[in-house]
């Protein structure tokens, strides 16, 4: 994995806001690269539905995993294929689906974490919002 540890990252998480998004449904892991980052800046925002497993319309829409929305509105249900969390820097490695749908500029996307950010929570979030669904859309998860 030393390649990673060499590619620019793409934007700093300076925001990292974990919890019900929406009140009684939704979990969200937001990260932003500052505090107006939803409004105008770049972020992701890695839901799930509260829910121990998702319902049968849920599967017959394929909203039966977590969903990777960003900041150019785009909305896509899976679409990580791996996520790592080394010292200072979150990797995600998207499908091609999501990098079209989420108008990325490639496959990986290496952002750097600010020191001010809590690691032990971010990994948390993350866990608890990329296992949930369909075992077959988890990405691989290196979040040591």
């Amino acid at each position: 994995m030393e390649w990673m540890t060499s590619l620019s990252p793409y934007w700093e998480i300076a925001t990292l806001v974990v919890g019900e998004e929406v009140p009684g449904v939704t979990f969200s892991v937001f990260i932003g690269d500052g505090d107006d980052a939803a409004a105008n800046g770049y972020y992701f925002d890695l839901q799930r539905f509260l829910s121990e497993q998702p319902d049968e319309q849920n599967v017959r829409n394929g909203t039966d995993t977590y969903c990777v929305i960003n900041e150019s509105g785009g909305v896509h249900y899976g679409g990580l294929k791996g996520v790592s969390l080394l010292p200072g820097l979150l990797t995600l490695s998207f499908d091609d689906e999501a990098v079209k749908v989420l108008g990325l500029p490639s496959n990986v996307i290496p952002l750097r974490i600010a020191s001010t950010v809590g690691l032990a929570e971010l990994r948390a979030g993350l866990h608890r919002v990329l296992t949930y669904g369909n075992p077959n859309r988890y990405p691989r998860l290196n979040l040591e």
